[in-house]
């Protein structure tokens, strides 16, 4: 179970473990748990720049992410996730810890859409800020176009603070392409629109690799 805190920011290294294993229990369990009770369980990591959306050659943070989810014969889908985020010409570094859950449904063989609802806890790991505790909703559509390529035409996210005054309104708008490699393996590639209160923030190019079993 996560925890959470508002506070003035530690140090990074004062940052309190106990932020950080609840997570990594959580993906241990979604990766590891039994395919009598779930169709399929996969593990991925993404590399994403953020750019200024005015300006695309000015860097503003590159995010590292590490995730695991786990698909029960229903439909619905548990998952989990770390991100590191480090914002460019400066030392502020942040990670988001997040647990989901969600479902997809599925119209035929070509196109599905899925839902999904969370909780996060962003810790501020070096520079100013304080550690924020969020809410996350989440709908895509996915579409097969072959047995290789996977058009992932549209992902909104909206995530905010559970207290209003830590200012965390994110909303995102993505598109993507997804490669099948082989049945356990897959690459992809999105690109991200961010907002901040609901103003243009930054652009996202982000590349990922999954594999599932």
């Amino acid at each position: 179970m996560l925890r959470f805190s508002v506070r003035s920011a530690p140090r990074a290294d004062t940052v309190s473990i106990t932020h950080v294993i609840p997570l990594l229990i959580a993906l241990a369990m979604v990766a590891v748990t039994s395919d009598a009770m779930a169709d399929s369980s996969s593990i991925g990591v993404s590399l994403t720049s953020d750019r200024d959306q005015q300006n695309l050659g000015e860097p503003q943070s590159t995010q590292f992410e590490v995730s695991a989810s786990h698909t029960f014969d229903t439909g619905v889908i548990l998952g989990a996730s770390a991100q590191y985020s480090n914002k460019a010409f400066s030392d502020s570094a942040t990670a988001n810890l997040e647990a989901t859950v969600g479902y997809r449904l599925r119209f035929n063989d070509f196109l599905s859409v899925i839902g999904s609802v969370g909780i996060g806890d962003r810790l501020q790991v070096s520079g100013d800020g304080s550690d924020i505790a969020y809410y996350v909703l989440r709908a895509a559509a996915d579409l097969k176009l072959s047995e290789k390529v996977t058009w992932n035409a549209v992902a909104f996210r909206y995530r905010d603070a559970f207290e209003s005054s830590d200012d965390y309104l994110t909303p995102q708008l993505a598109t993507g392409v997804t490669f099948k490699v082989d049945d356990h393996n897959s690459i992809s590639s999105k690109i991200q629109y961010n907002w901040k209160d609901w103003h243009p923030d930054t652009v996202g190019f982000a590349l990922g690799y999954s594999r599932s079993f």
